[in-house]
């Protein structure tokens, strides 16, 4: 009898916590996750990229960025004070590296190597775009001493990587991807890395740059 009173005690108590009302923040919460869930849902993928993250199949959004394209001009979170600013507003040649994260082991490395590329074209400004906060992304490069290269950060809106094809649907990363654009902002040059967890032909990328706008 005890046994039986038990359970129906701890039932009652479940079913009391489970109807127990939501505070305005979880049901702000929960109203947000289902408005971002629909926004993305309206996300279609324009293309026919192959990409694949741990060999999994994942959908980037919009249309392949392209030689010839003129990259869309969306602003970025350039700072802890999260400042935003248009990175594509000078006449300088842009070195453009987009990755899922400074912190994992392949954007790292690759994060370090175009810092080191970056100050033999001091004409030429490179940039590493993922949606880590601006906080993570200071500490990586204050960590790693990266200083020739400028971290920025799409984790704002994402817009960046939806409307210049990076954007990975099912993650709400960016694919690892490497671009040069011209003083114009035309797209010169351009890898999409087929598997997230390979690296970008970084040297092929410099290769290009001294040879084909460069000015000797």
């Amino acid at each position: 009898m005890k046994k039986i009173l038990l359970l129906g005690v701890a039932a009652v108590v479940l079913a009391a916590c489970e109807n127990k009302p939501k505070t305005q923040n979880e049901i702000g919460q929960a109203g947000q996750n289902a408005e971002y869930t629909q926004y993305l849902d309206t996300l279609k993928a324009d293309n026919n990229l192959k990409i694949t993250m741990g060999k999994v199949p994942v959908t980037i959004v919009g249309k392949e960025l392209k030689v010839g394209d003129r990259i869309r001009e969306v602003p970025l979170v350039i700072n802890t004070k999260l400042e935003e600013k248009n990175i594509f507003e000078d006449k300088n040649i842009k070195v453009i590296y987009t990755a899922p994260s400074l912190d994992t082991k392949v954007c790292s490395l690759q994060t370090k190597q175009l810092n080191e590329a970056a100050k033999t074209y001091p004409n030429v400004k490179f940039y590493s775009v993922t949606v880590d906060t601006p906080f993570a992304q200071e500490r990586f490069c204050t960590a790693n001493e990266i200083n020739g290269l400028k971290a920025v950060s799409d984790f704002k809106y994402h817009q960046f990587g939806i409307q210049n094809g990076f954007f990975v649907k099912e993650k709400g990363l960016l694919t690892r991807a490497l671009v040069i654009v011209d003083e114009n902002n035309n797209v010169k040059y351009i890898e999409y890395v087929p598997e997230e967890g390979k690296e970008a032909n970084i040297d092929k990328a410099l290769k290009f740059l001294k040879n084909n706008l460069i000015k000797k």
